[in-house]
């Protein structure tokens, strides 16, 4: 990945998105937020990863500001009319209540996607 990646980031999109993901599966949350930080999601999947990266990098600086980017991305995605009734749209709202502390939306939201895992 870092022999490929890296050197078509600015020339197909989806090359940063699995460079952020390669770098969050080996726990390189820095390296995964520097690549989406100047990114305006535009896709659910940026949406996602950049949600996910501020929530990585939230925990792992204990930055409470981080974590509010990432539930508002979250939140974003989740509310939006065109992924609300999807899998990662509700996955998406689960993890922003988790963020909230409320659980008990938590559960409504995971509850409703149980039989697709």
């Amino acid at each position: 990945a870092l022999q490929v990646l890296p050197q078509l980031v600015d020339v197909v999109p989806e090359a940063r998105l699995n460079l952020v993901i390669y770098h969050m599966q080996q726990n390189e949350v820095q390296e995964a937020f520097e690549l989406m930080k100047d990114i305006e999601p535009t896709s659910p999947q940026e949406y996602i990863l950049k949600g996910v990266t501020n929530l990585a990098l939230g925990q792992q600086l204990d930055s409470r500001e981080h974590l509010k980017v990432a539930q508002q991305y979250f939140q974003l995605l989740g509310a939006s009319a065109s992924e609300c009734d999807t899998i990662p749209g509700r996955q998406c709202m689960a993890s922003c209540f988790f963020i909230l502390r409320q659980f008990d939306d938590v559960l409504i939201y995971l509850s409703s996607i149980e039989a697709y895992f």
